[in-house]
């Protein structure tokens, strides 16, 4: 998620003329630093997210949302990443703010209440005799990553591009569903995942490659390397061409 800043040198030189006295000195070169852009600062929240500096994710995602505070999925990234954190209130405010502007049966608004309702203390019943103790935060999200590969294939001389899909295979994760596009040889990660299991498809030029089950922990990286070892066909069903 690798920001470019620009150093820029600017100096100016007063020049006096018919004037008996010396000119005055230059002032000192001041560096400015350009601000690094919304996409940059997304782009950086999502590397550090990836290399797992969950707090300091979510420094990059809370100062982009100064730059864009109505961003329903910055909002969603900035709860995901807290989440593995301790501020517990901080992710409730922000998953909280999904659900309000999202809409409904949107993949974040449904694993942001999901994460709500699991937060919520339970309800008190009229027998009770005490305070009902507030629940433990639920358990941070999940990712799935790994590596694609294929015999013959380079990924720094071809690019074959893959379409990966990821879809919740029980009733308590059947409302993620995500869908992504790497090139062949390449890494991927699938991010923000609730707890449970999921099937990983992927497919590429209309040939279908993958279709595997996997089950992820909560606050847990889930490895898959996707590779002929494990493919639906072999190195010679598949030529793979070029996008």
């Amino acid at each position: 998620m690798r920001i470019r800043s620009l150093l820029v040198a600017a100096s100016a030189l007063a020049l006096l003329s018919g004037c008996s006295e010396p000119p005055p000195s230059p002032p000192a070169p001041a560096a400015s630093t350009s601000a690094p852009s919304l996409a940059q600062l997304r782009e950086e929240g999502d590397a550090r997210a990836r290399r797992g500096e969950y707090a300091r994710a979510a420094e990059s995602y809370r100062a982009a949302l100064r730059l864009a505070p109505d961003d329903l999925l910055l909002h969603f990234a900035l709860g995901s990443v807290l989440s593995y954190t301790d501020r517990r209130d901080e992710t409730i405010e922000q998953f909280s703010w999904v659900v309000a502007h999202g809409r409904p049966g949107q993949p974040e608004v449904a694993t942001a209440r999901a994460w709500l309702a699991a937060a919520q203390p339970p309800p008190k019943t009229a027998a009770s005799r005490t305070e009902a103790q507030p629940a433990p935060a639920p358990g941070p999200l999940g990712a799935v990553k790994g590596a694609t590969s294929w015999p013959g294939v380079d990924p720094e001389n071809q690019w074959v591009p893959v379409e990966l899909r990821i879809a919740g295979a029980a009733p308590e994760t059947a409302h993620m569903k995500m869908r992504i596009r790497v090139f062949l040889g390449r890494p991927y990660t699938f991010l923000s995942l609730p707890a449970g299991p999921y099937r990983v498809l992927a497919s590429s030029g209309g040939t279908k490659l993958w279709e595997t089950r996997v089950v992820v922990d909560a606050g847990k990286e889930t490895v898959l390397d996707l590779s002929e070892a494990n493919s639906l066909v072999k190195a010679a069903d598949f030529p793979p061409k070029q996008g």
